[in-house]
């Protein structure tokens, strides 16, 4: 069963046109990663990856809708999921976004980790919050 967390509305002091820029080409984060770990993680337009716990991580833009939304997938990832950011304008020079992973579960995964994926959703949500 396909299951969505959400997490809260971000409102931006910015158009959704720049918001989808700059979440659409990943090497416009480089100056967002903190310094001790820059040297560790490879951006490019479609991709970040890096070593987390000892695994090889990397998330791939796999759509791109403009001005709307922006798709990431995993690879490397014992989980199958997407990590969706929605964007809408909220008036002029403003907009909002919206974070939601979705994966397939069956009953006992959801059980077992649903509440740390929200807890998770929730924490991107607060950093993107702070991010403008």
């Amino acid at each position: 069963m396909l299951e969505t967390f959400e997490g809260k509305e971000v409102e931006f002091q910015a158009p959704a046109y720049a918001l989808f820029n700059n979440f659409s080409d990943l090497t416009l984060f480089k100056e967002r990663i903190p310094a001790e770990y820059r040297d560790k993680v490879v951006l490019t337009k479609d991709s970040v990856s890096g070593e987390y716990n000892g695994m090889n991580l990397t998330l791939k833009v796999v759509e791109r809708i403009p001005y709307s939304r922006v798709v990431m997938k995993p690879e490397g990832f014992p989980m199958d999921f997407s990590l969706v950011f929605n964007l809408a304008d909220n008036g002029v020079n403003a907009s909002k976004m919206k974070i939601a992973v979705q994966a397939q579960m069956n009953f006992l995964t959801k059980q077992l980790m649903g509440r740390k994926i929200q807890e998770l959703v929730d924490k991107i949500s607060d950093n993107l919050a702070s991010y403008v």
